[in-house]
């Protein structure tokens, strides 16, 4: 899937994907394990995949500002941040379907133990965490996409201003960064 990074109709196109995927998660009160299970796999798959498109995207950008950079104007650049935003809460969506998968794997495990309170009490548990874990997935997609929309219409500007400016950019710190604390100075020169 090649991105247009300078066109906010291709980001917006991709963060209606990314709704997509958020909806498509199961909802596990409505469906045996094996049918969640199967869904689970395909969003898994899919998501996979669009997390290796963020990647390579950044990758094939930073080397393309490399080779040509009075090419990759400030709009190219805002774009790839764009991308590379969403990253995070995609992979932390695949990370809680991957804890989906786990309590799925242990509710099969446990299919044949004598239904005691205790069985009952254990898949009654699994089924919880399922539930919240798809619920957080669900949120974070729904936060990749909302950010992503975001992105998409601060590039939107006139057709006929979309070169690159001067002047101050408008920048995101990503959360990871933003809360560090500034580099220290390194120490003058004694003469």
């Amino acid at each position: 899937m090649a991105l247009d990074v300078d066109n906010p109709d291709d980001l917006l196109r991709l963060a209606g994907r990314i709704s997509r995927y958020a909806r498509r998660l199961p909802d596990p009160r409505l469906h045996a394990d094996s049918v969640v299970a199967a869904h689970i796999e395909d969003q898994i798959a899919s998501l996979a995949d669009l997390l290796t498109t963020l990647a390579y995207e950044l990758t094939y950008r930073q080397a393309e500002a490399a080779r040509a950079p009075r090419r990759h104007t400030q709009v190219h650049r805002r774009g790839t941040a764009a991308l590379a935003r969403v990253a995070q809460p995609v992979g932390n969506a695949l990370g809680e379907l991957g804890a989906v998968v786990e309590q799925l794997g242990f509710l099969h495990e446990i299919a044949e133990y004598a239904p005691t309170p205790e069985h009952a009490d254990a898949v009654r548990s699994a089924n919880e965490v399922i539930g919240d874990r798809l619920s957080s997935a669900r949120s974070h997609l729904n936060a990749a996409a909302q950010q992503l929309d975001q992105d998409a219409h601060r590039l939107l500007k006139p057709r006929g201003d979309r070169k690159l400016t001067r002047g101050a950019a408008l920048i995101q710190v990503p959360a990871a960064v933003s809360h560090l604390s500034p580099a220290p100075r390194p120490p003058s020169q004694i003469r």
